[in-house]
């Protein structure tokens, strides 16, 4: 009974943890920052570049991203042009947490996930992923599934400013992450650039759960 018990109990924790690689919907995070004292926002139609950082391990990943953001990029109304005519240039980085156990035993439990940035991360590497922790506090012995955080970001920068002086505050900014137990960031990316891109621009002035279904056009058009 027990045994029934306690794999009953990891089927429902496995359907509440978000990102599942077999679930139907990805349940994801995002945040989207404005700057009060930049003037105007990313204007409709305004060209980009996309910018590569050239110090990562997997530099076909980095690329096979780009060309991603870019069919985002075009889907929204937004050209995509050369370094020298960029009205805005996009930065990106993204990551995969070290994983974390976490318990499930029967037959009272419940359980809080607590999202913190940990580290700290620029734009020029150095980047910190999310941590995520999640407490369930019960007695008696766990059994356990694996939790990865998947992680997106996104900075937008004026792009005139950026070519004169090789600096420029952030327009925008939007983060997107995701904890599930499938440990496939590429796979997991097309999720979190959709949901990203779909509150491109905005300052949520919170995190928003944007569910995106296994089935979405978005989704596909990045795989296909």
């Amino acid at each position: 009974m027990q045994k029934a018990i306690r794999f009953l109990a990891l089927v429902v924790i496995g359907l509440c943890l978000s990102g599942c690689s077999t679930a139907a919907t990805y349940t994801i995070k995002v945040n989207g920052y404005t700057d009060p004292g930049t003037p105007g926002l990313i204007k409709p139609g305004g060209s980009f570049y996309v910018m590569e950082n050239e110090n990562v391990k997997n530099p076909l990943l980095e690329k096979e991203i780009n060309g991603k953001i870019t069919k985002l990029l075009e889907t929204h109304g937004h050209g995509v042009t050369t370094y020298e005519k960029a009205d805005y240039y996009l930065f990106f980085a993204y990551g995969m947490g070290e994983p974390r156990s976490v318990g499930v035993t029967t037959p009272d439990y419940y359980g809080n996930i607590g999202w913190g940035w940990g580290g700290g991360y620029g734009w020029g590497g150095g980047w910190g992923g999310p941590s995520v922790s999640i407490g369930i506090p019960w007695g008696g012995s766990p059994d356990s599934a694996t939790l990865y955080d998947r992680w997106l970001l996104i900075k937008v920068v004026e792009g005139p400013a950026y070519r004169t002086q090789k600096t420029s505050p952030p327009v925008w900014v939007g983060e997107a992450r995701s904890a599930g137990t499938s440990s496939d960031l590429r796979q997991v990316l097309n999720y979190l650039l959709v949901a990203d891109f779909k509150e491109f621009g905005k300052n949520t002035g919170k995190a928003v759960t944007v569910e995106i279904n296994a089935d979405n056009p978005e989704v596909y058009s990045l795989t296909h």
